[in-house]
């Protein structure tokens, strides 16, 4: 392990230990007066806007390779927590989380911060592509190494609860795994979309995903529905998905999808946007997505929209499924 202090003997003292347990003991010993870092992206906003100021201590990730890399198996895609978020625009990461990192700040940002950092924040604009995929966190402690589910893990949070653990990946179900869970005659819908003041680079304005298989009558079962953006918690909205199961997509249904959606997301004002506007955004981007969705799977047959992909078949040009809605 390394130890740097800045001119003068001055904080912030920068630490780098080379094993996750070696990582976890500085952070122990030195308690709140150190952070985490790696691409340390958002740690530079705050500072220069006055969100937060340096700590005592930086404990570097950088040296730490068991954060590192995307690995296959048994089933699951693990993504370390110090993958560059221009990494998880490949297709091994899946489909709808390259297509969120995809639009994430610009890419000079991207080659930086890391998928760990965007997912520690709370707030990361890939937080609901992981939630409606239903990615699972894994955590070193005191107790070792845990595993926790990211929806549950957002609601401790947003109830108060705090994590000093430290992050060390993130677990995904292939696109591959969901597709062959289809049954006969179904296929998958599964979009991302985000829109803001710009493409990228700036706080969305509102970030959102949906997922869910559709039966062979039009029917929606294992429906899944993720909002976030700006200074908002991202979330799944159990009671909208409630509202979708089961249910055939209609103009009634997606007007529906909007009403639950704003009434059940509890977004926050900042300087960019009211509560109000960022829960209509987000509403209205669903909305487009799903009637998107099931329109272009009616027009193209099952045969794009099902087993193997889940994504990529929708037009890239801001009305399809998988598309940007930044403007």
């Amino acid at each position: 392990m390394n130890t740097t202090q800045s001119a003068g003997s001055l904080p912030p003292c920068l630490w780098q230990p080379v094993t996750v347990s070696e990582a976890w003991e500085l952070k122990h010993n030195l308690g709140e007066a150190a952070v985490f870092t790696a691409g340390g992206t958002l740690l530079r906003t705050q500072w220069e806007a006055g969100a937060a100021s340096p700590p005592a201590h930086l404990i570097s990730l950088e040296a730490v390779p068991e954060l590192q890399g995307i690995r296959t198996g048994a089933g699951q895609v693990i993504i370390g927590a110090l993958v560059r978020l221009s990494a998880c625009r490949s297709r091994q990461a899946g489909g709808l989380l390259a297509e969120a990192c995809r639009t994430i700040a610009a890419p000079s940002i991207r080659r930086l911060a890391t998928l760990g950092g965007n997912v520690a924040s709370g707030i990361g604009d890939a937080l609901p592509a992981l939630l409606v995929k239903g990615a699972v966190l894994q955590w070193y402690g005191d107790a070792g190494t845990e595993r926790a589910g990211l929806a549950d893990w957002l609601d401790d949070r947003a109830g108060g609860a705090t994590d000093d653990r430290l992050l060390t990946a993130v677990e995904l179900e292939p696109d591959e795994a969901a597709a062959v869970s289809l049954a006969a005659g179904e296929r998958r819908i599964e979009f991302y979309r985000k829109i803001g003041r710009r493409e990228a680079f700036v706080p969305s304005l509102a970030a959102a995903a949906l997922s869910a298989a559709v039966r062979e009558d039009g029917t929606l079962k294992g429906v899944r529905v993720a909002v976030g953006g700006g200074s908002s918690p991202a979330r799944r909205l159990h009671g909208t998905e409630l509202e979708l199961e089961g249910r055939g997509v209609d103009a009634a249904l997606v007007r529906r999808l909007q009403a639950c959606v704003q009434e059940e997301w509890p977004a926050f004002p900042d300087a960019f946007a009211s509560a109000e506007y960022r829960r209509l955004a987000a509403a209205n981007v669903l909305a487009a997505g799903l009637w998107d969705g099931m329109r272009n799977g009616m027009r193209n047959g099952l045969a794009k929209e099902t087993r193997g992909t889940g994504y990529g078949q929708e037009p890239k040009n801001g009305r399809g499924g998988t598309a940007n809605e930044a403007g």
